[in-house]
């Protein structure tokens, strides 16, 4: 059986990919207490997000099926949950004054999630041995960025983005419960400030000196 916040599996659903193993939403139980959720679309993106107090006694790889993640869906103004035993699933919506159900069946991949555990551990180690100033620029794609922005957008206000001489930029949320990563297409030398923002911000103090 799983219990988690449905919003996360939504989010996750975001950044799947067309073929397998990349179509599937991972949900497993994580080591310290609560579950993981994670997807990823071949190289391009990422999804990792952890909910605490959420239960799993076993991993699915959850087929993102339309009805289902409709339902699933973060609204902000109630917490919706996701309940999976076997092939049937329960989404509970809890508002103030009443609870709403759903229930619908969802399918299971089964093939092998792709390794992104090892593809995040390579990164923390990065991360952990980055200078505090950043050397290089990465770039990265816009479409990916806007969908990063855009699917978290449901759940979150506020995101956090950063990125280190030139490798994933990591976009999470203000709670930190979902993280994603934008690939960059390569890394490049970081780019000079261009000369008119340069001038735009001296244009005050020359018009306040010409007044």
């Amino acid at each position: 059986m799983l219990r988690l916040n449905s919003a996360l599996v939504a989010i996750a659903a975001e950044f799947t990919g067309k073929f397998s193993p990349y179509q599937s939403v991972e949900i497993s139980p994580a080591p310290r207490g609560g579950v993981f959720v994670a997807s990823t679309d071949r190289g391009n993106i990422a999804c990792l997000a952890h909910d605490p107090s959420g239960t799993a006694d076993e991993t699915v790889k959850l087929l993102p099926d339309p009805e289902l993640i409709k339902y699933c869906r973060g609204i902000k103004t109630a917490d919706r949950e996701l309940r999976i035993e076997g092939n049937n699933a329960l989404i509970t919506t809890f508002r103030k004054s009443t609870n709403e159900q759903r229930e619908t069946i969802v399918n299971k991949s089964i093939s092998d999630f792709p390794p992104l555990a090892g593809a995040i551990s390579a990164c923390l180690e990065r991360w952990g041995a980055t200078p505090s100033v950043s050397t290089t620029a990465g770039r990265y794609e816009s479409w990916y960025v806007e969908r990063a922005l855009k699917g978290l957008a449901s759940t979150s206000d506020s995101v956090v983005l950063s990125a280190f001489d030139g490798g994933p930029l990591r976009i999470q949320t203000d709670k930190a419960d979902v993280v994603i990563l934008v690939m960059p297409q390569l890394k490049e030398k970081i780019p000079p400030i261009p000369e008119w923002l340069s001038d735009y911000a001296t244009s005050g103090e020359l018009i306040a000196t010409s007044c």
